[in-house]
Protein backbone atom coordinates (compact mmCIF):
# COMPACT_ATOMS: atom_id res chain seq x y z
CA UNK A 1 0.00 0.00 0.00
CA UNK A 2 1.96 3.44 -0.79
CA UNK A 3 2.01 5.00 2.49
CA UNK A 4 4.96 3.39 3.99
CA UNK A 5 3.01 0.75 6.41
CA UNK A 6 4.93 -1.05 8.71
CA UNK A 7 4.34 -5.06 8.53
CA UNK A 8 3.99 -6.99 12.17
CA UNK A 9 6.68 -10.02 11.86
CA UNK A 10 5.39 -13.14 12.94
CA UNK A 11 7.31 -12.76 16.21
CA UNK A 12 5.32 -9.85 17.05
CA UNK A 13 2.07 -11.84 16.32
CA UNK A 14 3.12 -14.53 18.06
CA UNK A 15 3.72 -12.00 21.62
CA UNK A 16 0.87 -10.67 21.28
CA UNK A 17 -0.72 -13.95 21.39
CA UNK A 18 1.26 -14.95 24.50
CA UNK A 19 0.29 -11.78 26.39
CA UNK A 20 -3.50 -11.54 26.91
CA UNK A 21 -5.20 -9.64 29.35
CA UNK A 22 -4.55 -10.84 33.04
CA UNK A 23 -1.36 -12.60 31.68
CA UNK A 24 1.45 -12.92 34.09
CA UNK A 25 4.03 -14.93 31.67
CA UNK A 26 4.02 -12.42 28.50
CA UNK A 27 6.50 -13.94 25.53
CA UNK A 28 8.54 -10.67 24.10
CA UNK A 29 9.23 -10.42 20.88
CA UNK A 30 13.03 -10.51 21.99
CA UNK A 31 12.70 -13.59 23.71
CA UNK A 32 11.54 -15.26 20.23
CA UNK A 33 13.79 -13.57 18.33
CA UNK A 34 16.99 -15.09 20.76
CA UNK A 35 15.19 -18.50 20.09
CA UNK A 36 14.85 -18.67 16.54
CA UNK A 37 18.29 -17.10 16.38
CA UNK A 38 20.36 -19.37 18.58
CA UNK A 39 18.72 -22.50 18.81
CA UNK A 40 19.26 -25.46 16.33
CA UNK A 41 16.89 -25.22 14.10
CA UNK A 42 16.38 -29.50 14.55
CA UNK A 43 15.65 -28.70 17.75
CA UNK A 44 13.34 -26.49 16.66
CA UNK A 45 11.14 -28.78 14.11
CA UNK A 46 12.82 -27.25 11.48
CA UNK A 47 12.25 -30.18 8.23
CA UNK A 48 15.42 -31.74 7.08
CA UNK A 49 15.03 -30.02 3.79
CA UNK A 50 15.14 -26.53 4.96
CA UNK A 51 18.03 -26.68 7.60
CA UNK A 52 20.95 -26.26 6.15
CA UNK A 53 19.32 -22.80 4.41
CA UNK A 54 18.52 -21.76 8.50
CA UNK A 55 21.99 -22.73 9.29
CA UNK A 56 23.53 -20.72 6.62
CA UNK A 57 21.88 -17.66 7.76
CA UNK A 58 23.94 -17.77 11.01
CA UNK A 59 22.22 -16.25 13.95
CA UNK A 60 19.66 -13.90 12.29
CA UNK A 61 16.21 -13.76 13.80
CA UNK A 62 14.53 -13.96 10.14
CA UNK A 63 16.12 -17.06 9.54
CA UNK A 64 12.93 -18.96 10.29
CA UNK A 65 10.66 -16.70 7.98
CA UNK A 66 8.25 -18.80 6.10
CA UNK A 67 8.08 -21.60 8.28
CA UNK A 68 5.56 -21.40 10.23
CA UNK A 69 2.22 -21.47 7.77
CA UNK A 70 -0.59 -18.86 8.56
CA UNK A 71 -3.56 -20.33 10.46
CA UNK A 72 -5.09 -20.61 13.66
CA UNK A 73 -3.02 -22.07 16.60
CA UNK A 74 -3.96 -22.51 20.09
CA UNK A 75 -0.86 -21.40 22.26
CA UNK A 76 0.33 -23.14 25.30
CA UNK A 77 0.37 -20.16 27.70
CA UNK A 78 2.54 -22.02 30.25
CA UNK A 79 4.96 -22.56 27.23
CA UNK A 80 8.49 -21.20 27.23
CA UNK A 81 9.56 -19.14 23.69
CA UNK A 82 11.54 -22.41 22.48
CA UNK A 83 8.44 -24.64 23.18
CA UNK A 84 6.03 -22.24 21.58
CA UNK A 85 8.20 -21.95 18.21
CA UNK A 86 8.81 -25.41 18.29
CA UNK A 87 5.39 -26.72 18.61
CA UNK A 88 4.42 -24.08 15.33
CA UNK A 89 6.99 -25.36 13.50
CA UNK A 90 6.55 -29.06 13.82
CA UNK A 91 3.00 -28.35 13.19
CA UNK A 92 3.43 -26.41 9.79
CA UNK A 93 6.57 -28.84 8.45
CA UNK A 94 3.79 -31.71 8.83
CA UNK A 95 1.10 -29.70 7.21
CA UNK A 96 3.79 -28.87 4.59
CA UNK A 97 5.54 -32.49 4.34
CA UNK A 98 1.37 -34.01 4.19
CA UNK A 99 0.88 -31.37 1.02
CA UNK A 100 3.44 -33.11 -0.40
CA UNK A 101 6.40 -30.61 -0.90
CA UNK A 102 9.15 -32.83 -1.94
CA UNK A 103 7.85 -34.65 -4.98
CA UNK A 104 6.08 -31.58 -6.02
CA UNK A 105 9.05 -29.25 -5.81
CA UNK A 106 11.14 -31.77 -7.41
CA UNK A 107 8.29 -31.65 -10.66
CA UNK A 108 9.33 -28.18 -11.03
CA UNK A 109 12.98 -28.58 -10.91
CA UNK A 110 13.39 -26.91 -7.16
CA UNK A 111 13.95 -28.02 -4.01
CA UNK A 112 11.56 -27.99 -1.39
CA UNK A 113 13.11 -24.80 0.20
CA UNK A 114 13.32 -23.12 -2.99
CA UNK A 115 9.55 -23.92 -3.40
CA UNK A 116 8.46 -22.34 -0.29
CA UNK A 117 11.05 -19.60 -1.00
CA UNK A 118 9.21 -19.06 -4.14
CA UNK A 119 5.80 -19.08 -2.99
CA UNK A 120 6.64 -16.57 -0.56
CA UNK A 121 6.91 -14.32 -3.28
CA UNK A 122 3.78 -14.84 -4.67
CA UNK A 123 2.04 -14.21 -0.89
CA UNK A 124 3.91 -10.58 -1.69
CA UNK A 125 3.34 -9.85 -5.41
CA UNK A 126 0.29 -11.12 -6.25
CA UNK A 127 -3.14 -9.98 -6.61
CA UNK A 128 -5.70 -12.80 -5.81
CA UNK A 129 -6.72 -14.44 -8.88
CA UNK A 130 -3.10 -14.05 -10.38
CA UNK A 131 -0.96 -16.48 -8.45
CA UNK A 132 -0.65 -18.97 -10.72
CA UNK A 133 0.86 -16.33 -13.56
CA UNK A 134 2.82 -15.16 -10.85
CA UNK A 135 4.50 -18.38 -10.37
CA UNK A 136 4.91 -18.71 -13.89
CA UNK A 137 6.63 -15.44 -14.43
CA UNK A 138 9.12 -17.22 -11.38
CA UNK A 139 9.84 -19.97 -12.84
CA UNK A 140 10.15 -18.67 -16.00
CA UNK A 141 12.73 -15.41 -14.93
CA UNK A 142 14.98 -18.33 -12.98
CA UNK A 143 15.20 -20.49 -16.35
CA UNK A 144 16.06 -17.95 -18.22
CA UNK A 145 18.04 -17.18 -16.81
CA UNK A 146 17.44 -13.37 -15.08
CA UNK A 147 16.79 -11.00 -12.00
CA UNK A 148 13.45 -11.78 -10.29
CA UNK A 149 13.66 -7.75 -9.62
CA UNK A 150 10.40 -8.11 -7.46
CA UNK A 151 10.13 -4.91 -5.13
CA UNK A 152 8.36 -6.94 -2.61
CA UNK A 153 11.88 -8.22 -1.64
CA UNK A 154 13.35 -5.08 -1.52
CA UNK A 155 10.60 -3.87 1.01
CA UNK A 156 11.64 -7.08 3.23
CA UNK A 157 14.45 -5.55 4.26
CA UNK A 158 13.01 -1.81 5.01
CA UNK A 159 11.19 -0.67 7.91
CA UNK A 160 8.04 0.77 5.67
CA UNK A 161 6.53 -0.83 3.23
CA UNK A 162 5.23 0.44 -0.11
CA UNK A 163 4.07 -0.61 -3.56
CA UNK A 164 6.92 1.22 -5.43
CA UNK A 165 10.39 1.63 -4.23
CA UNK A 166 13.32 4.44 -5.04
CA UNK A 167 16.76 3.81 -7.08
CA UNK A 168 18.53 3.66 -3.67
CA UNK A 169 16.21 0.43 -2.53
CA UNK A 170 16.73 -1.21 -5.08
CA UNK A 171 20.64 -1.09 -5.19
CA UNK A 172 20.90 -1.85 -1.37
CA UNK A 173 22.18 -5.09 -1.36
CA UNK A 174 20.95 -7.37 1.22
CA UNK A 175 20.33 -11.22 1.50
CA UNK A 176 16.77 -10.53 -0.19
CA UNK A 177 16.67 -8.09 -2.70
CA UNK A 178 16.54 -9.08 -5.79
CA UNK A 179 17.60 -6.80 -8.30
CA UNK A 180 20.80 -6.81 -6.73
CA UNK A 181 20.87 -10.68 -6.35
CA UNK A 182 20.86 -13.22 -8.69
CA UNK A 183 17.95 -16.09 -8.12
CA UNK A 184 15.63 -15.86 -5.07
CA UNK A 185 16.25 -14.89 -1.57
CA UNK A 186 18.12 -16.25 1.00
CA UNK A 187 15.08 -16.64 3.12
CA UNK A 188 11.32 -16.61 2.38
CA UNK A 189 9.93 -12.84 2.61
CA UNK A 190 6.41 -14.13 4.43
CA UNK A 191 4.61 -16.98 5.57
CA UNK A 192 3.37 -18.84 2.94
CA UNK A 193 -0.43 -19.88 2.49
CA UNK A 194 -1.45 -23.13 0.40
CA UNK A 195 -2.56 -21.57 -1.52
CA UNK A 196 0.22 -19.72 -3.05
CA UNK A 197 2.18 -23.21 -2.43
CA UNK A 198 -0.38 -24.99 -4.95
CA UNK A 199 0.12 -21.93 -7.42
CA UNK A 200 3.90 -22.69 -6.98
CA UNK A 201 3.52 -26.25 -8.14
CA UNK A 202 0.83 -25.66 -10.82
CA UNK A 203 1.78 -22.45 -12.32
CA UNK A 204 -0.37 -21.46 -14.86
CA UNK A 205 0.89 -21.73 -19.19
CA UNK A 206 2.79 -18.97 -20.79
CA UNK A 207 5.90 -16.83 -21.61
CA UNK A 208 5.76 -13.93 -19.92
CA UNK A 209 8.87 -12.42 -18.02
CA UNK A 210 7.04 -9.29 -16.53
CA UNK A 211 4.10 -8.05 -14.32
CA UNK A 212 2.72 -4.88 -13.80
CA UNK A 213 0.48 -3.20 -11.18
CA UNK A 214 -1.28 -0.45 -13.25
CA UNK A 215 -4.03 1.25 -11.35
CA UNK A 216 -5.18 1.64 -7.81
CA UNK A 217 -7.52 -0.89 -8.12
CA UNK A 218 -4.80 -3.66 -8.41
CA UNK A 219 -5.03 -4.80 -11.74
CA UNK A 220 -1.94 -6.55 -12.99
CA UNK A 221 -0.69 -7.08 -16.68
CA UNK A 222 1.82 -9.49 -17.36
CA UNK A 223 4.08 -9.13 -20.49
CA UNK A 224 6.49 -11.19 -22.83
CA UNK A 225 8.76 -8.83 -24.02
CA UNK A 226 10.20 -5.63 -22.07
CA UNK A 227 8.62 -3.45 -24.36
CA UNK A 228 5.47 -4.21 -23.89
CA UNK A 229 6.26 -3.79 -20.23
CA UNK A 230 7.55 -0.55 -20.30
CA UNK A 231 4.69 0.67 -21.90
CA UNK A 232 2.44 -0.89 -19.09
CA UNK A 233 4.82 0.33 -16.36
CA UNK A 234 3.91 4.65 -17.92
CA UNK A 235 0.71 3.43 -17.53
CA UNK A 236 1.16 2.62 -13.81
CA UNK A 237 3.49 5.96 -13.41
CA UNK A 238 0.24 8.39 -14.65
CA UNK A 239 -2.22 6.28 -12.20
CA UNK A 240 -0.04 7.02 -9.50
CA UNK A 241 0.35 3.52 -8.52
CA UNK A 242 4.22 3.40 -8.26
CA UNK A 243 4.76 6.92 -6.65
CA UNK A 244 7.16 6.19 -3.54
CA UNK A 245 6.81 8.91 -0.31
CA UNK A 246 10.68 8.17 0.54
Amino acid sequence: VVGGNTRAGIYSQIAQVTCTEGSTSCISVEELQDVGANTAPAELGVPEWAVAAVEARGDDPKRLEGLILPGRYVVNPSADAQGILTDLITRSATSLEESGIVPRAEAINLTPYELLNAASLIEREAPAGDFDKVARVILNRLEEPMRLQFDSTVNYGLSEVEVATTDADREAVTPWNTYAMDGLPETPIAAVSMEALHAMENPAEGDWLYFVTVDVDGTTVFNDTFEQHQEDTMRALDSGVLDSNR
